[in-house]
């Protein structure tokens, strides 16, 4: 018997008892129902998640900011030249600084001082008030334009959709080229400094730095020295953060570079790190649902195993002239073996298709409610590999179900086979 003779009689001995079977498929379908669409969101959100950091934006950069815990329960610090009052603000000097560049491990250091601007005007003059940061040299996940300038003098900026319509553009790709004028107002000598910057680009929605518009570093730098006109010297080389690049990007030489800024007294991150919990609190959640699915893929397997056991007991006469006329046990096995593998592929293939139709309904459903305005964000999403992983995993695991009722087939004595009632 070959194996064609061996799949076409598993497939139509399938159907000898078509309730019972459509019941175990059913059970099967259920089990790939859940952990398709589980894997679909986990997909989904984590697809969106790296387009925030930047997709192939520098994610090894680091934050660098001071050590300061009072929050920690051990009450006040003690005064030291390490750790003063000026810096328990998180501010810090050129001395700081300089102590950064001087640690081993991280290169491309970078001091940013505070941007503070008053308010923003576009063609409708109206004032609003602008929440933006300094670009940190990543590629923005963007609606439409260009990046901003890392370098140089040019004022280019980055502006939200909300931004845009509210400087009168309900079309936002039409405010790209145009201008806007950014208002400084120093708090030492009340000078009133209007910046004008270009639009080059829009961001798209996000739920990570939400709402924030991105400023060019020249247009920084522009914006900083109108906030310190009238400043002593000593109060101008104050910055807000310093950022940094790790010589190497394995976390053993990330975790190396914190540990050397930590002894000198600093705190320091990466932008991986930061999005690092985000993504596995989301993986935590859907994992927990793939433990309902194959929860649900165990009880199937039991309803194989019933299925297949009750067949043999329903075919005992029928295996057992197979065996007489010269059927080997290893073929009987192989019959019994392939109709589990075809209730596992039949209801895993049925539960992917359910869970891509179930997907795009609910992809429909978020777009229009929770996620309405959120670009870029498809919630449920499916790849190759994982669907054919799924499959194959199911596949695999009806086929061991099915081993303990094809064993017993197979071991079938064909005298005492063919004398069953």
């Amino acid at each position: 018997m070959k194996f064609r003779d061996i799949l076409n009689s598993a497939g139509s001995n399938l159907w000898h008892n078509k309730g019972r079977t459509l019941l175990t498929i059913i059970a099967v379908l259920i089990g790939s129902l859940t952990i398709s669409i589980t894997l679909g969101i986990n997909t989904g959100v984590n697809d969106y998640l790296h387009k925030q950091i930047g997709n192939v934006g520098n994610t090894e950069q680091m934050i660098i900011s001071p050590q300061y815990s009072a929050g920690d329960g051990t009450g006040p610090q003690k005064y030291s030249t390490k750790k003063s009052s000026q810096n328990a603000d998180g501010m810090m000097t050129k001395k700081d600084v300089e102590k950064i560049k001087r640690t081993k491990g991280i290169k491309n250091v970078k001091a940013m001082k505070d941007d503070n601007v008053e308010y923003a005007q576009g063609k409708s003059k109206t004032k609003y008030v602008i929440n933006a940061q300094t670009t940190l040299g990543i590629k923005y996940d963007l609606f439409v334009g260009k990046q901003v300038a890392t370098s140089g003098n040019k004022s280019e900026i980055l502006l939200t959709k909300e931004m845009a319509k509210a400087f009168g553009y309900k079309k936002v790709r039409k405010i790209l080229g145009k201008k806007i004028n950014l208002v400084v107002i120093s708090p030492v000598t009340k000078k009133k400094s209007t910046i004008t910057a270009k639009v080059v680009g829009i961001r798209n929605e996000s739920m990570v730095n939400s709402g924030q518009s991105v400023y060019s570093h020249g247009l920084s730098e522009k914006i900083v020295a109108a906030n310190q006109d009238g400043l002593p010297k000593a109060l101008k080389d104050r910055y807000a953060e310093v950022v940094a690049t790790p010589v190497g990007k394995s976390d053993a030489a990330v975790a190396k570079a914190e540990k050397a800024l930590s002894k000198k007294g600093y705190d320091a991150q990466t932008l991986k790190e930061a999005v690092k919990q985000l993504f596995q609190t989301f993986n935590a959640a859907t994992g927990v649902l793939i433990i309902f699915g194959a929860i649900a893929l165990i009880a199937a397997s039991f309803g194989v195993i019933n299925t297949l056991y009750m067949s043999v007991r329903d075919r005992t006469r029928e295996i057992g002239l197979m065996k007489a006329l010269g059927l080997g046990s290893g073929k009987v096995f192989s019959i019994f073996s392939c109709e589990a593998i075809l209730i596992g592929l039949i209801g895993s293939l049925l539960g992917l298709i359910s869970a891509m139709g179930l997907g795009q309904l609910l992809n429909k459903a978020a777009a229009s409610s929770f996620l309405k305005g959120i670009d870029g964000f498809v919630l449920v999403q499916f790849n190759w590999s994982s669907s054919l992983l799924i499959v194959g995993i199911i596949c695999l695991i009806t086929f061991l179900a099915g081993t303990l009722p094809a064993r017993r087939a197979a071991k079938l004595d064909p005298i005492t086979a063919l004398r069953y009632e």
